[in-house]
């Protein structure tokens, strides 16, 4: 096979003639670390020989598959965003694929190969930080993402879609004053999330406005979870002077306090 061969140059016939499989010639191309250096080098200098071409990002097949990537799936709020990709998913005619990396460092690296090979259309995260190697590799693969609330300051050129946690906040606790409570505990979420930190600000905004004062021992750290909103409520509740309202950040966080006011004996109505 000569350089200046008008026919189409394969990775079958690399592979041939570096005298490995088709996988590792597919992996040196797509710049993978798990090769050999100069099985690479041999490589590459086969494909450069032969002017092989990998096709363009346009000709990538299609594979009518969307990814939707959680770090947990241990909510019923994550219920409810699959199923709302889903019908939406359905509607276009394309499937989803549901993943949770666990903030696994091991876990991202098997999503990204198995990424590669199944030519997703998309990546839509939920609640998670698109690190930049990651970025760099669906960028390369030419796979566009969209981020739904970012967990910290997202790229500037990845598309976010983020629910009114600010806004949410301040009317719920502006509909707590509107009751009547001046005494508002308030369990937050996770800080290093940023719809914890606007959830946290649109409430201290609220008693701002109305003037009352932020009393420091009416807030309590939580992670969005059942444990944290029993044990921010068991604490809230246990005060000399107890909060009249709670407001929990989460729904999960919130059961955890009517379980805290169960077991105290009172009556939420």
């Amino acid at each position: 096979m000569a350089a200046n061969d008008n026919r189409t140059v394969t990775i079958a016939a690399i592979a041939r003639l570096a005298g490995v499989s088709v996988p590792t010639v597919s992996r040196v191309i797509n710049g993978r670390s798990d090769v050999a250096p100069q099985t690479r080098e041999r490589v590459e200098e086969l494909l450069t020989r032969h002017g092989y071409r990998r096709r363009p990002p346009s000709m990538r097949a299609s594979s009518g598959l969307v990814d939707l990537v959680f770090n947990d799936l241990d909510s019923p709020w994550a219920v409810e965003i699959i199923r709302g990709v889903e019908d939406v998913a359905h509607a276009a005619g394309v499937g989803t694929v549901v993943s949770a990396i666990h903030r696994r460092s091991s876990s991202a690296k098997q999503w990204l190969d198995n990424i590669r090979t199944r030519s997703t259309e998309g990546v839509i995260f939920v609640t998670s930080t698109l690190e930049p190697p990651q970025q760099a590799e669906l960028r390369r693969l030419n796979i566009p993402a969209v981020i739904v609330d970012p967990a910290g300051v997202p790229a500037q050129d990845a598309p976010t879609i983020g629910a009114t946690n600010w806004a949410g906040s301040l009317r719920a606790t502006e509909y707590l004053i509107g009751l009547g409570h001046r005494r508002i505990g308030f369990i937050a979420g996770p800080p290093q999330l940023m719809c914890s930190r606007a959830r946290m600000d649109g409430y201290r905004a609220a008693l701002e406005a109305a003037g009352i004062p932020i009393d420091d021992r009416l807030i309590q750290a939580g992670n969005f979870y059942h444990e944290a909103g029993f044990s921010g409520g068991v604490r809230l509740l246990g005060l000399t002077e107890p909060p009249t309202a709670i407001f929990a950040s989460s729904d999960q966080m919130a059961l955890g306090v009517y379980e805290a006011v169960r077991q105290r004996g009172l009556r939420m109505p």
